[in-house]
């Protein structure tokens, strides 16, 4: 989304749509902030020092910024928004997650962030997990070359 008018395009596509929130990751940006425009409002939380690397977020429609009562950026691969519910409110969490193939390192502060945001949210609130978990679909490799691929056509593993 670093190109000149990316913002504006997914904007335009969602105005044809009855989404009112969009979850966003690979934002590209650098920092983190909130911008109001006309008829949305992206939200969005990147690397603090560099442009070009991961970014998450969201993008709003004008008509339920009213009922936005927060937006936490946490880092580069992880946000929140919390929205106003007639009965319940909502916290939605935006995330990026590391691919199967990252060094361990880099996925454990990944979870133990992820944790750390989830308990922070009062247990009456409705959570909302979105954006890419970096899921491996298809058979795992224990099943490649064996007699259970005929009666496991695939299998779903998240990293």
């Amino acid at each position: 989304m670093l190109k000149p008018g990316k913002m504006q395009e997914i904007a335009e596509q969602i105005q044809n749509t009855t989404l009112q929130i969009v979850a966003l990751q690979e934002i590209r940006w650098k920092g983190y902030g909130h911008i109001r425009k006309k008829d949305y409002s992206p939200y969005y939380s990147c690397n603090p020092e560099t442009t070009g690397q991961f970014g998450t977020g969201f993008l709003v429609k004008k008509e339920i910024e009213k009922n936005i009562l927060g937006f936490e950026p946490y880092n580069e691969r992880m946000c929140k928004l919390r929205i106003k519910g007639k009965y319940h409110n909502l916290s939605l969490i935006c995330v990026h997650a590391p691919t199967e193939y990252t060094d361990n390192t880099a996925k454990e502060p990944f979870f133990e962030d992820l944790q750390r945001i989830q308990d922070r949210i009062p247990k009456h609130e409705a959570t909302v997990l979105l954006g890419d978990m970096n899921a491996k679909i298809g058979l795992e490799d224990s099943y490649h070359n064996s007699h259970l691929k005929q009666t496991r056509p695939f299998r779903h593993t998240l990293c």
